[in-house]
């Protein structure tokens, strides 16, 4: 083969080289990188969360009051003008109760001579009633007497029987004890009978007996045990002696006490008979007590025409004279005209002197407020608006609330909700109800039938771990947040479940699932760059750490709220 020459061989490698570079500069050309996009995180923190409810609605106002006094007559004083401002429980007006008075005081004499008379008749019936009582109450005294005495008597039988089954049970028991220490004596007695008559018969035909043991001077051993057996048989014999003299009269001793027993229970029994007899006939007198007593009740009730139900004579008069002094005092009052709430005096309709009378009417929809006088601004303003069914499931009477007004810019008001009606109304295919709230206070310019936006604070969190909402994304009924760590230098998102509580108007409450410091990423999109050379938007980078479970990226970091 002819050897290629070095320069051929040079050329060569310069335009490979020079098509290499060229075809990479076309290719980065057409495939540019990724601009790299700082990753958007937010920090989670200890603080409040709130949630709200909003709706539009309007200023309105209660209604109007007609104020007339409760009986007719000529007006003697009038304290207020057309346009002033009166507070709840404020004299308005008063009429002449010269005539009242007297009236009244007519009612009053009659009343106190009736009530003399029930008090005199009641006097005697409670008398009468106490002796009846007393003697009833004497008679169940009596009675737990007896019955506290019939248990005595029968402790006491009791007792007796007890100690003679006991004494009993206690000789049988000693019998055996008395026997048992003669027998004993008896084995003992037998067992030196023994053991004399053993010595006595090895050693008696030698010479040595009791006899002749007790004549010698000089020591001997036989002789002295001998003699040591003779001593225990004779002791032996006397112990079987007393102990047959000791059961003999302990015998007769536990005799004498059951019989002495046997006496006691005798004379307990009789005492219990004679004692309850007795007893018995002592309720009598007690019985007869309250005989006379009621009998004197019963005639007292017939003179005075007392039913056992319906009031004497006297109680009815008493009734009926209280009856006019009642209402001779309710004239008195009710010639006057008091406010019942704040208002201002729209009307007055008869000026001092002339006559009043009682008609007055409330105002409705479609009619106004006559009378006397009539108020007018006589409640605070009140807002209602209509809120969807979500929302209404949120409220709650007594809820915080605060109102902007669409007249009034720069001012704000709060309250609370009154009332959510029960009914809803559909308009259109929407369903939404009513509420009702209250204004405090007195806001200036604030005039009914005026715009107003009421928001409701429909939960309230305090001092909690919580995050931007629009880190939190939920699917299924799980919620998760994508926490952002630095690896390598890069940032990292990894997909983390938390629990969240309160769900709030911007941020989340967290119960589980992060730290105070934490930080998580917030959506965006990434910027790539097409084959033709023109960027375009990516996806999220919160669905990169979810196919990756935590990987590095350039941007994004999870989806915000949603519900999946």
């Amino acid at each position: 083969m002819r050897k290629v020459p070095t320069r051929v061989l040079a050329i060569n490698a310069v335009l490979v080289l020079a098509i290499a570079g060229g075809g990479y500069w076309g290719y980065t050309t057409l495939h540019p990188k990724a601009a790299p996009v700082a990753l958007q995180t937010t920090t989670a923190s200890r603080g409040d969360v709130q949630s709200t409810v909003s709706a539009s609605g309007k200023v309105i106002s209660p209604g109007d009051i007609g104020l007339a006094p409760l009986v007719a007559g000529t007006l003697k004083t009038l304290n207020v003008k057309v346009g002033d401002h009166v507070s709840a429980g404020e004299k308005l007006a008063a009429l002449d109760t010269t005539s009242l008075q007297t009236a009244a005081t007519q009612a009053l004499s009659s009343l106190i001579s009736a009530k003399a008379s029930v008090a005199s008749a009641a006097s005697q019936l409670t008398q009468a009633q106490l002796a009846v009582d007393t003697a009833n109450q004497n008679l169940v005294t009596q009675q737990n007497t007896i019955a506290q005495n019939a248990i005595s008597y029968q402790a006491t039988v009791d007792a007796a029987n007890k100690a003679l089954a006991d004494a009993t049970a206690n000789q049988v028991f000693s019998a055996k004890t008395y026997q048992q220490n003669i027998d004993a004596a008896k084995v003992s007695l037998a067992a030196a009978q023994l053991n004399f008559d053993n010595y006595e018969g090895l050693y008696g035909p030698s010479g040595i007996t009791v006899a002749w043991c007790s004549q010698i001077d000089t020591i001997n051993s036989n002789c002295t045990q001998l003699m040591s057996y003779n001593a225990a048989l004779i002791n032996a014999k006397t112990a079987v002696e007393t102990a047959t003299q000791n059961q003999a009269a302990s015998l007769l001793k536990d005799q004498q006490t059951l019989q002495g027993l046997m006496t006691a229970i005798y004379n307990a029994t009789t005492n219990q008979k004679v004692n309850l007899a007795k007893d018995q006939d002592s309720l009598t007198s007690f019985k007869n007590e309250i005989t006379t007593a009621q009998t004197t009740l019963n005639n007292l009730k017939i003179t005075q025409n007392i039913g056992s139900t319906d009031p004497s004579l006297a109680q009815l008069q008493q009734q009926i004279a209280q009856a006019n002094y009642d209402q001779a005092v309710k004239n008195i009052a009710g010639a006057s005209v008091v406010a019942p709430v704040s208002g201002d005096v729209a009307s007055i309709s008869t000026a001092v002197g002339g006559n009043v009378g009682t008609a007055f009417t409330q105002a409705t929809n479609s009619t106004t407020a006559t009378g006397f006088i009539v108020l007018t601004n006589t409640t605070s303003l009140r807002v209602t608006a209509s809120f969807s069914e979500a929302d209404t499931a949120k409220i709650l009477a007594g809820q915080d609330a605060t109102f902007t007004f669409d007249a009034l810019s720069s001012v704000n008001a709060t309250g609370k909700v009154l009332q959510v009606d029960l009914l809803p109304t559909t308009s259109g295919g929407v369903t939404s109800y009513s509420a009702t709230f209250s204004v405090d206070g007195k806001v200036p310019g604030l005039k009914v039938g005026m715009t107003a936006t009421a928001t409701v604070i429909t939960g309230f969190a305090t001092g909690v771990i919580q995050v931007s909402a629009q880190a939190v994304t939920t699917r299924g009924g799980n919620s998760f947040v994508n926490v952002v760590t630095t690896k390598a230098g890069a940032q990292v998102s990894t997909p983390t479940p938390v629990i969240v509580g309160l769900k709030g108007d911007s941020s989340d409450e967290i119960q589980s699932g992060l730290k105070e410091g934490d930080r998580v990423s917030l959506p965006s999109i990434t910027r790539t760059t097409s084959t033709n050379g023109f960027a375009f938007g990516g996806v999220p980078g919160g669905v990169n750490a979810l196919a990756g479970g935590g990987v590095a990226v350039g941007g994004g970091g999870g989806f915000g709220r949603g519900n999946g």
